[in-house]
């Protein structure tokens, strides 16, 4: 800022006490309004003298690249001299005097950085204009500058039948889809994802199949192989049929919305189609009213003999872990017993718990590995998912 005037608060005194001569000086306020509307109050004790200074004007250069159709990078470099900016982009273009438009970007924008940023902003409208604005202050917290562009995201592709895609015999945790590509020559590439999976790469990387490649890429690099090569394994050519679980290795979630969805990809990591989405929903977990009453008869250096009572015949799952393995999964769900034992199961099984759940009244003996050691004894209703509560046992198995 350049100095241009330099008023002795004494003088200024003087002038407020001859228009008020009864007042005490401790009293005098001064007033201050800007155009754009803000008011400052000072005490005029507490002012030693009052500069008028010309505002040096901040610009900054805000670059638009990489715009998708619900995405974009923008570059905001901060100037020097800039304290902190205020970052505002909408729709509707900001309109009015130099006072106006500052006093809206005050009001409506989005974030205040003190430093430059690079960003990757999604969730945009397809094929929709935006203004974007920079409010910068200088060191002394004062507006000086406006920086403003626009930028049109892409419009939405319309799909060309490239491929269609079907899905049937969905159950809870899993479900048959079928990839039909309109050419048998092209190769694509395919997967199943959740709802919020999908939305997660979307926001992360601007689109479904951006992420996917940048998943593939990972694990090409990861198992030491060129993306190319990698590439050569994971394409499909001609119509393909898979079960759920072959394609994500794990079971799907039930009551869960899910895409299964594929893209042309050459070999060389260059798209040839835009991505063709089916969406389902897994079937919903009843839950059970079961009453499953479960004894230790015996124990062992390898386990323990249980006597389990139940009230019907809906399926159960009595498994086993060390006490302190369990008590490590429950911190890991902030003690809530059930999404411990659905991720311990997860994990344990592979997804294919249901193949050791049980019926009815039984016998058996659980086997662990772990001896001489406290353990736990994990009981729940199981049908694809927990269905009751979980009740957790302790017992010693005994040394070897």
């Amino acid at each position: 800022m350049k100095k241009i005037i330099t008023i002795a608060v004494a003088a200024l005194f003087s002038m407020v006490s001859f228009a008020q001569e009864t007042t005490d000086k401790a009293d005098r306020v001064m007033m201050i309004k800007t155009v754009d509307g803000e008011s400052t109050a000072l005490m005029l004790d507490n002012v030693k003298d009052i500069t008028v200074e010309q505002v040096a004007p901040l610009t900054m250069d805000i670059e638009v690249s990489n715009i998708t159709e619900t995405s974009m990078d923008i570059d905001f470099p901060m100037p020097e001299g800039c304290k902190y900016w205020l970052m505002c982009i909408q729709k509707d273009e900001i309109t009015g005097t130099p006072a106006e438009v500052r006093k809206a970007i005050k009001e409506k924008y989005n974030d205040e950085f003190k430093e430059s940023k690079f960003l990757r902003i999604p969730n945009f409208e397809p094929g929709t204009k935006y203004y974007i604005y920079a409010l910068m202050f200088d060191q002394d917290g004062v507006a000086a500058g406006i920086a403003s562009t626009s930028a049109t995201t892409l419009e939405k592709q319309v799909a060309k039948d490239e491929f269609t895609i079907g899905v049937d015999g969905i159950t809870k945790t899993y479900a048959n889809v079928t990839f039909t590509p309109k050419d048998n020559t092209m190769k694509y590439y395919y997967s199943v994802v959740s709802e919020s999976e999908r939305q997660q790469m979307i926001e992360q990387y601007g689109s479904l199949r951006e992420g996917e490649l940048e998943y593939i890429k990972y694990n090409a690099q990861s198992s030491g192989f060129e993306l190319s090569e990698w590439l050569g394994y994971v394409l499909a050519e001609g119509p393909t049929t898979k079960d759920t679980r072959d394609i994500i290795q794990t079971n799907l979630t039930p009551g869960t919305k899910y895409y299964a969805f594929c893209f042309g990809l050459n070999t060389d990591g260059t798209f040839s189609t835009e991505t063709y989405e089916k969406e389902f929903t897994t079937e919903a977990v009843v839950p059970s009213d079961n009453v499953i009453t479960c004894e230790v008869v015996k124990t062992y250096s390898d386990g323990c003999d249980v006597k389990v009572t139940t009230t019907n015949t809906d399926p159960y799952m009595v498994t086993t872990q060390k006490a302190s393995v369990w008590e490590n999964y429950l911190s890991q769900a902030n003690g809530d017993k059930k999404l411990a034992a659905r991720e311990l199961l997860r994990i344990s099984y592979g997804g294919y718990a249901d193949s050791y759940t049980k019926t009815g009244n039984q016998e058996f003996k659980v086997e662990t590995s772990s001896s001489n050691s406290d353990c736990v004894l994990i009981v729940c209703g199981y049908d694809s998912d927990i269905t009751t509560d979980v009740q957790i046992i302790p017992y010693k198995t005994l040394a070897e």
